[in-house]
């Protein structure tokens, strides 16, 4: 079963309510019946339209915190009501009703009954972080879950609390009087004024109106860079543009190139091809060659090439490194 925190008022004025009628009530502003409103956007709409002034943050909150008191909470759920006196104790007190709305009343219409069995418990019989839950303060947040159940439930179980509910009154002791003077009953104690809890109040909201615009200033700052970083990426698309097409006309260059050193080395075949043939018809009719006949291997044809050295000698001086030889 879940236990729940129910705060009674902002300052703890509806105390005495909740412990003398055994009810928990939905403290706030929402005066429309909750029955089977399970649906958040549609309870949304409906108190954005009822209560049109409020800004959009509240009507969210005002929204879960109605739809957890009529439609979650069950019977046998636990329940927490902090006090608000100077003891600072914690009423806890179990769900025996289900959710009901009581529309003739000017406030207090939305209601569970309790039964306050488990009494009121002082504040440091209870781990540090559940009291943290507890009071986390928000002007709004009159009801929620504590998730710290499990725990909740075994302090409860095996300790013993401080005091019965409803509280006895308190009396002043007389132990320095004379004993004929009769023992003076007082008021009971103030709960609390208020004052500081205003004040916490309004630091916590400023607080929260700061962490706003932070967020808004982070969000337009991202943006911003956002905006850059696409303008840097487009930068990088342009230049990779540009390498790809100087990529390209290297090729193009190259093919050029490569086309133009084919023409040469096809034009110096030519030139060894009629040299070869010059060579062949400067010899006699039978084919035998002399001693002034070279054969020189060149790099560009697998045969050999007969060249006359007194026919072409300006050719042989080009070609006398080359490997020659007599026959």
């Amino acid at each position: 079963m879940a236990v729940w925190l129910c705060r009674a008022g902002l300052r703890g004025e509806y105390e005495n309510k909740f412990v003398d009628l055994n009810k928990i009530f939905l403290i706030g502003s929402v005066s429309i019946d909750l029955t089977n409103r399970t649906d958040m956007q549609e309870l949304m709409k409906v108190i954005s339209s009822t209560y049109p002034t409020e800004p959009d943050g509240s009507v969210v909150t005002m929204s879960s915190q109605a739809r957890a008191f009529a439609t979650k909470v069950k019977v046998g759920d636990w329940v927490v009501t902090p006090n608000m006196g100077s003891e600072r104790l914690l009423f806890i007190g179990e769900i025996t009703g289900e959710y009901n709305y009581d529309p003739r009343k000017s406030e207090l219409k939305h209601s569970h009954t309790v039964d306050w069995k488990y009494g009121a418990w002082k504040r440091e019989e209870f781990d540090e972080d559940i009291i943290r839950s507890v009071d986390a303060f928000d002007s709004f947040m009159l009801f929620f879950r504590l998730r710290q159940e499990k725990r909740i439930k075994e302090i409860v179980g095996r300790g013993r609390p401080f005091s019965p509910l409803p509280l006895p009154p308190i009396r002043k002791s007389s132990i320095n009087k004379p004993e004929a003077e009769p023992i003076e009953e007082t008021e009971p104690v103030q709960i609390y004024d208020g004052t500081a809890l205003n004040e916490t109040a309004e630091e916590i909201r400023t607080v929260i109106r700061e962490v706003r615009e932070t967020i808004t200033e982070v969000r337009k700052s991202n943006i911003k860079e956002a905006a850059e970083v696409r303008t840097v990426i487009e930068d990088v698309k342009d230049v990779l543009n540009q390498v790809k097409e100087t990529i390209t006309e290297v090729k193009k260059a190259t093919i050029n190139e490569a086309i133009e050193v084919k023409k040469v080395i096809a034009e110096v075949r030519d030139a060894l091809d009629a040299a070869e043939g010059a060579g062949g018809s400067g010899g006699s009719g039978s084919g035998s060659s002399n001693s002034n006949t070279v054969y020189i291997r060149d790099s560009y044809s697998s045969g050999r090439s007969t060249v006359c050295v007194k026919c072409d000698p300006a050719y042989y001086d080009i070609l006398k490194t080359r490997r020659c030889f007599r026959r």
